[in-house]
Parts: structure tokens; sequence; C-alpha cells
């Protein structure tokens, strides 16, 4: 169930992203300014990932290597509620798409879903950590990838 609700707030984070943070970047120093239908393709696949991500813990919970994967993930997107969303805010003056929504939906969710799989499996606190700055760089990975493939798919010529 936590994980369900993790996966709503993240959907919902990853749509107010998609409908204001094109528009943002353009005048953020925090964000390389991003043409809105390469936000939306990197956007997709994320979410797809987080689902698919959940979907495998969910079948498999008992699994360590789920165990890790789901927790790293949720860590990285809860860190990431904070730099960039929170950081660009405050020192930019002006409000960070995704910031609301991370803070209402994400932390509380994110939060739950992280206590419930640590409760319930062999993880200790180090081990979540571990996972999620693991996680972390390979999102922000991920991320990079697709923007750029995205920026050759969605090329204007």
């Amino acid at each position: 169930m936590e994980i369900g609700f993790f996966l709503i707030a993240f959907t919902l984070h990853n749509v107010e992203e998609a409908l204001y943070l094109p528009a943002w970047s353009k005048e953020s120093k925090f964000q390389k300014t991003v043409e809105p239908d390469v936000f939306l393709f990197a956007v997709t696949i994320v979410t797809l990932t987080a689902y698919m991500t959940g979907i495998l813990y969910l079948l498999w919970p008992a699994s360590l290597w789920m165990q890790y994967l789901q927790t790293g993930l949720i860590g990285a997107i809860l860190v990431n509620v904070i730099m960039p969303h929170a950081v660009a805010t405050a020192v930019e003056r002006k409000y960070s798409p995704g910031l609301v929504t991370g803070v209402l939906l994400l932390i509380p969710s994110g939060s739950l879903a992280i206590v419930h799989i640590f409760q319930s499996a062999e993880l200790r606190i180090l081990d979540i950590v571990i996972a999620t700055v693991g996680a972390g760089i390979l999102l922000i990975a991920l991320i990079l990838l697709l923007f750029a493939l995205g920026e050759r798919i969605f090329k204007k010529t």
C-alpha cells in the first residue's frame, strides 16, 4: 500500500514538473533550459522506471536486491525534493516547480514507504543511505541520457 501511495505522489510530482519546469528552466540558474517535449519524454521514462521498480519490489519483497533498489529510488527522490527544489526556491526566491508536491506528497509517502520496507526487511539505515546514493547517481545519469536522447529525437530542423 505504501509503495502505491508513493508512486501516485511521484506521478503527481512529475505532472507538476512537466507542466511548469520547462518554462521555469529558461530563467533558472539551477536547471539547463529544457524544451517541453524533451522534458516530457524524460519524465515519462523516469516515471515508468519508478513503476517498474515498485512492481518488482511488490512481486519480490523478500529479495534483498529489490529492497535496495526500492529504498534507493525512494531515497533519491526524497533528496531531490531538497536539492534542487527547496534549494533553488530559496536561492532564486522564485518557486521551483515540484516543491509543493515534493513536500506535501513525496516526503510523507516516501518516508512511510521507506519505514515500511525498513521494518519488514533486513536493511540497516546505512544500507538505505548507500542505496540512496547509488540510486541517485544512476537516476542523474538516466535523466541526463534521456535529455540527450530526447534532444536528438525532438530536434527541430
